[in-house]
C-alpha cells in the first residue's frame, strides 16, 4: 500500500495508528503497552500543571517546547514498514510529502525529488493492491495546493491504476461532504475515472489524534474524562474504518507495477536525455557548420587547383585535409560535486557556457536541500544563488574536439602534383559528406525518439506530463537570453532555435501519424545502438541505476529497524 499526500496531511502519524490498531484489541492496552511508534514523532502542549508549553516525544521524552514548524516535513525519503495482520502480512509505503515546507522559494525542487524517489522505490515492486492519497478531510475549496498535490502524483500513474485509487481523510471520524464534493469536481476536470462513493467505497476517514493522546498517556500528563471519552470514540471510529478500507484492499485485483515502471522508466529516460540529447546536438551543430565549411574550402581549392594545377603546393594541404569532432565527455568521479546553473555563476567562452562555480566538492546528503552548501532558506551560502539552479554531478561535463580522420604523412609526403592533391582532396570532401549525413540521420533519431518516449507516458499516464526536451530548450534559450546579446551567444542560440524548430517539426509531424504504441525497451535501445552518439547515452543510464539502487537501500533501512521495534519477521518480499 503506496501512501502519497501533501506534507502536513498525517501520513506518518497514521502509520503510527495504524500499527497500534493491529497489535492491540482496545485502547486500554495500547496505553497500557505505552504505544508502538514506528515513526518518531513529537507534539508541543500546555502542560496542565504548569501552564508551560512543552515538547514530548513517543520515546516518553518530556522538554521545555523548542517550538517546531507547524506542518513541517518528516520524511525525506521513502520508506517501508512491514506488519503482520491475522494471516496477512501489510507492506506500507510511507514517502516524503508534497508541498514541501522546505522549499521556501516555491519552485517545487524538492517535491521532484520525492516524487522521483517514490517512483524509483515503487518500481522494485511487480504488483500494488492500493495506492492511498492522504487529505485533509476539513479542506472546504479547491485550493492550488489541493490540485498542485493531486495533479503531481496521479500524473506519474498509469491509466490502469484507477481502480487501485482510494482517499484516505485524515484529522476527521466522519466523512465531509463537501470535500468529496471538491474531490469529485477535480477528478471531473481532469477525466480522471477514479469510483468514488456510493460507487465504491474508496473514501476512508481517520482521526490522528489516537496517537497524540497515546504520547500523552506515556508520557504521564494527565488526561481529563472528557479526553478519555473521545479518545475512546477516535479509536472505536478509526478501527472500524481501517477494518473497512484493509477489507475492500484485500478484495481488489492487484495491480501490476510493470506499466508505472515503464513509465518511470521512459520518463526518466526522456528527462537525462534531454540534457544530454541538447549537449549533443549542439555538438553536431557545431561541427556540421564546421563540416560545410571544409567542404566549402576544399571545393574551392579543388577547383583552384583542376583551373591552374601547378598552384597546387600553394595551399597547406595539411591542415585541410583533417577532419574532426566536437564530443561531450563524461568522466566519472568518486564522490558528489555540486554545481551552480545560474547564469549569474555561468561564463560563455567562445560560445560554450561553462560553470566554473562549484559549491560543494564532495556532497553526501540524500537530497541537494540537506547539502552543507545550502542554508535553511533554499540558498547557496557559496554563491548566493538559488537551490534550484544547483544540480547534483558524478561526472566531470567538459566538451573535446577530436581527429576522426587524418592522411597518413606518408600520404602528403607522396603528393607531388595535382592529381595527387585532388584525389586526397576529393577523398575529405566526400568524408565531410559522408558525416554529414550521418549527423542528419542521428539528430532526426535522437528527436523522434526523444518524441515518441514523451507521446508513450502522455498517453498511458492518469495525467499528461510536459515534454521534457521542449522544456530543457526553452531553459537553454532563456539563459542564453538572459546572458545578453554578443557574439558570444548568437551561434549557440541559433543552434538552439534551430533544434527547437527541428523538433517542432517532427513533433507536428508524428502527431499526425497518430501511432502510439511503442516499446519503451526497443526504443532506448535503439538510441544506445547510435553508432556516433550511443555510447554517451547508455552510460548515462548506467548512472541512473546508481541512484536507484542507493534509494532503495536507503528506503529499506528503516524497515529493518521497525521489524527489530514490533519483533516482527522481515522480509524483502
Amino acid at each position: 500500500m503506496l501512501l502519497i499526500g501533501e506534507t502536513g496531511v498525517g501520513k506518518s502519524t497514521w502509520i503510527n495508528a495504524f500499527a497500534n490498531y493491529i497489535k492491540f484489541s482496545s485502547l486500554e492496552e495500547a496505553v497500557k503497552a505505552g504505544g508502538v511508534f514506528p515513526i518518531k514523532c513529537d507534539f508541543q502542549l500546555r502542560d496542565p500543571q504548569t501552564q508551560q508549553m512543552i515538547s514530548i516525544s513517543s520515546e516518553g521524552i518530556k522538554t521545555m517546547s523548542q517550538l517546531s514548524e507547524i506542518g513541517e516535513s518528516v520524511t525525506d525519503m521513502p520508506s517501508e514498514y512491514n506488519f503482520q495482520y491475522e494471516s496477512s502480512q501489510i507492506n506500507l509505503i510511507d514517502t516524503p510529502g508534497l508541498m514541501d515546507t522546505k522549499d521556501t522559494a516555491g519552485t517545487h525542487d524538492t517535491d521532484r525529488e520525492h516524487v522521483n524517489n517514490i517512483l524509483r522505490l515503487l518500481s522494485t515492486y511487480d504488483e500494488i493492491h492500493a495506492i492511498c492519497i492522504l487529505l485533509n478531510g476539513n479542506t472546504n475549496r479547491l485550493s492550488n495546493t489541493f490540485k498542485y498535490t493531486l495533479t503531481e502524483l496521479l500524473k506519474h500513474l498509469d491509466t490502469g491504476a484507477c481502480n487501485n485509487v482510494i482517499f484516505v481523510f485524515t484529522h476527521t471520524n466522519t466523512k465531509s461532504d463537501q470535500t468529496q464534493v471538491i474531490l469529485e469536481r477535480f477528478l471531473e476536470e481532469k477525466n480522471l475515472l477514479i469510483p468514488l462513493p456510493p460507487d465504491k467505497p474508496t473514501i476512508y476517514c481517520f482521526d490522528n489524534d489516537t496517537v497524540r493522546y497515546l504520547a500523552q498517556c506515556k508520557n504521564n500528563i494527565p488526561q481529563a474524562k472528557d479526553d478519555e471519552d473521545d479518545a475512546q470514540r477516535n479509536w472505536k471510529r478509526s478501527l472500524r474504518s481501517a477494518t473497512e478500507m484493509f477489507g475492500y484492499v484485500s478484495s481488489l485485483k492487484p495491480h501490476s507495477v510493470a506499466g508505472i515502471k515503464e513509465m518511470y522508466n521512459a520518463e526518466h529516460t526522456t528527462r537525462i536525455l534531454s540534457k544530454l540529447v541538447l549537449e549533443t546536438l549542439m555538438c553536431i551543430c557545431k561541427d556540421e557548420d564546421e563540416l560545410q565549411a571544409k567542404a566549402k574550402e576544399a571545393e574551392a581549392v579543388r577547383t583552384e587547383i583542376i583551373q591552374d594545377p601547378a598552384k597546387f603546393a600553394q595551399h597547406d594541404l595539411k591542415a585541410l585535409l583533417f577532419v574532426k569532432e566536437t564530443k561531450v565527455i563524461h568522466t566519472p568521479l568518486d564522490h558528489t560535486i555540486v554545481i551552480c546553473e545560474s547564469p549569474k555563476c555561468a561564463i560563455i567562452v567562445r560560445g560554450e557556457r561553462v560553470y566554473p562555480q562549484i559549491c560543494c566538492k564532495n556532497c553526501d546528503s540524500l537530497m541537494i536541500y540537506w547539502c552543507a552548501s545550502m542554508n535553511y532558506a533554499g540558498k547557496c551560502k557559496e554563491c548566493g544563488c538559488g537551490k534550484k539552479k544547483h544540480q547534483w554531478r558524478q561526472t566531470e561535463t567538459k566538451k573535446v574536439t577530436e581527429t576522426v580522420y587524418q592522411p597518413d604523412e606518408s600520404v602528403i609526403g607522396k603528393i607531388v602534383d595535382s592529381n595527387g592533391a585532388l584525389s586526397e582532396i576529393n577523398r575529405t570532401i566526400g568524408i565531410c559528406q559522408n558525416r554529414l549525413t550521418k549527423y542528419k540521420d542521428e539528430t532526426t533519431k535522437m528527436l523522434i525518439t526523444c518524441i515518441k518516449l514523451n507521446s508513450f507516458v502522455r498517453q498511458n499516464a492518469l495525467m499528461s506530463p510536459d515534454d521534457a526536451l521542449l522544456t530543457s530548450l526553452q531553459n537553454e534559450i532563456e539563459t542564453y537570453e538572459r546572458a545578453g546579446a554578443g557574439a558570444n551567444t548568437a551561434t549557440p542560440l541559433k543552434y538552439l532555435k534551430q533544434i527547437q524548430n527541428q523538433y517542432q517539426h517532427y513533433l507536428a509531424t508524428e502527431i499526425k501519424k497518430g501511432d502510439t504504441k511503442y516499446d519503451v525497451h526497443e526504443l532506448i535501445q535503439q538510441l544506445y545502438k547510435l553508432p556516433m552518439k550511443g555510447k554517451d547515452l547508455e552510460k548515462a543510464m548506467e548512472d541512473e541505476e546508481k541512484a536507484i539502487r542507493k534509494v532503495v537501500r536507503d528506503g529499506r533501512r528503516s524497515v529493518r529497524i521497525l521489524a527489530r521495534m514490533l519483533n516482527r519477521t522481515y522480509t524483502d518480499a
